[in-house]
């Protein structure tokens, strides 16, 4: 049952339905010259800690970012990237990721390539969310985002838990790989509510709705009571705005009409109690506010291009 609760964190109960999880890919251990291409994967953000030396990233279309040690760097969209030991040396001399790992070779867990000076050992992994669904917290995320252990002192909380992060990840053992994909998900929750304060972003975005006393009220009625039959005219009673006010409001800031995010956290709903737990179709079609089990099972379809017992053998198989 969902929660009632009016201080509810829409943030976590958000990434929690979009099944929010990180995976590591290995730890790397590269000596100059090199210069390493990354394929493009979609839905996929995918993250670099410098563990000792330096490197230069260039996601797709974007300028080099020198990443010294220490430093986190997080690439939403999955873009194509290179890694690389100098700025300019990627244009040139750059070779595919399988191609390296071909001409490399793997020693007490890390990936070796390369030889020469400058060495550079990172920590590569990514985070991945639920591919079918395109939540509004996902669509404003800047195009990188980087950590420095040094520009986090008026910020302990993420200090501390990158400092966590770069000495777990020296370490060998049992249950690392779990404390680091842990880790890592809180890192990336943190940097999202982050861009809350940030003067660049504050002006729009799911996050900055949540800061708004009035749309807040609106979404957390959406969030806590899916089942109820709201209207845009409900809704903006809750928020205490008129209609067209609120309906304006709430499409500018949040990227989609009130009755489409309504629609969208519904499905989110669905698709999230039909993959955790037993509810019968028809319990979570009247918990996701759908008056009958097949207009429930038609709108999931057309949504998903599968029913939803399809999609919950699919989950569990």
């Amino acid at each position: 049952m969902l929660s009632q609760n009016i201080n509810s964190d829409l943030l976590s109960e958000v990434f929690s339905t979009l099944r929010l999880r990180s995976k590591l890919y290995f730890k790397t251990d590269f000596k100059g010259p090199y210069a390493i291409e990354l394929p493009h994967e979609q839905r996929r953000i995918r993250f670099h800690l410098v563990l000792q030396g330096t490197c230069w990233l260039t996601p797709d279309g974007m300028e080099p970012q020198l990443l010294n040690e220490g430093d986190l760097v997080l690439v939403p969209d999955g873009v194509a990237q290179v890694i690389s030991h100098n700025e300019t040396y990627h244009y040139s001399r750059r070779i595919a990721l399988a191609k390296a790992m071909e001409q490399g070779h793997f020693a007490d867990g890390a990936f070796v390539y390369g030889s020469g000076e400058g060495r550079c050992r990172l920590l590569c992994g990514f985070c991945q969310f639920d591919e079918d669904i395109d939540h509004p917290v996902l669509i404003n995320l800047p195009s990188l985002l980087v950590l420095n252990q040094k520009n986090l002192g008026s910020e302990p909380w993420m200090s501390g838990t990158l400092q966590l992060l770069k000495l777990e990840a020296e370490l060998t053992g049992q249950g690392g790989n779990g404390i680091l994909s842990r880790l890592l998900e809180i890192i990336f929750i943190q940097l999202v509510r982050r861009l809350s304060l940030d003067p660049e972003h504050t002006h729009k975005g799911f996050i900055a709705a949540l800061s708004d006393i009035q749309l807040s009220k609106a979404l957390n009625a959406i969030h806590q009571t899916p089942e109820k039959a709201w209207k845009v005219s409900s809704l903006a009673e809750v928020a205490g705005m008129s209609r067209a006010r609120f309906a304006d409001y709430f499409t500018r800031m949040v990227g989609l009409p009130p009755i489409e995010y309504l629609t969208l956290w519904r499905l989110m709903r669905a698709r999230f109690l039909l993959s955790s737990t037993d509810y019968s179709i028809d319990s979570v079609a009247e918990l996701c506010g759908y008056a009958s089990t097949p207009s429930f099972s038609s709108r999931f379809k057309r949504q998903f291009n599968q029913g939803p017992g399809a999609y919950r053998r699919a989950v569990k198989a």
